[in-house]
């Protein structure tokens, strides 16, 4: 599965403390492998959230999920395990809910799952689409925009064409 996720790091995270974030809120990350990544156990990703009330509502959104956990920043126990899951532990890979500036514009092959998605389900001409990454609960999506119109849609929907 092509993505545009950043990689948890120790410099994003002491940034998005700085920035206010508390709460960060873990789950399981369904990434496509890679040859690279044969020693992966698990995928996790980490959002964060500036208040209680936003990560609980991602925490319910995401409630089957049994790897899910919220980190309260508050408690310098739970802050040591956010910066030990950002040194990126053996077995684990955990990216962060931040789109990556540097892949943020998808793909050529990613560009024509687009484009075969836009003329099985639209009445929209294949070019100039507009297509940005979004996140949602952990989830990503691509926002598809021609003129005023906008649609969003599960990545996976558009990589299954």
């Amino acid at each position: 599965m092509h993505h545009p996720l950043m990689i948890l790091s120790a410099a994003l995270l002491s940034a998005l403390l700085q920035e206010g974030y508390g709460f960060f809120v873990r789950q399981s990350c369904a990434v496509g492998p890679s040859p690279a990544d044969a020693h992966i156990r698990e995928v996790f990703l980490i959002t964060p959230y500036k208040d209680i009330v936003s990560a609980n509502a991602h925490f319910q959104h995401i409630r089957f999920d049994r790897r899910k956990y919220i980190y309260q920043t508050s408690h310098p126990e739970e802050k040591e395990k956010l910066y030990q899951a950002a040194a990126q532990p053996a077995g684990y890979k955990i990216y962060a809910a931040q789109i990556d500036p540097e892949r943020q514009t998808p793909d050529p092959q990613l560009v024509q799952h687009v484009k075969h998605y836009i003329s099985q389900y639209t009445a929209w001409p294949t070019d100039h689409i507009r297509i940005e990454y979004g996140l949602q609960y952990g989830e990503l999506y691509l926002s598809l925009k021609y003129g005023d119109e906008e649609i969003k849609v599960p990545l996976p929907a558009i990589e299954s064409y």
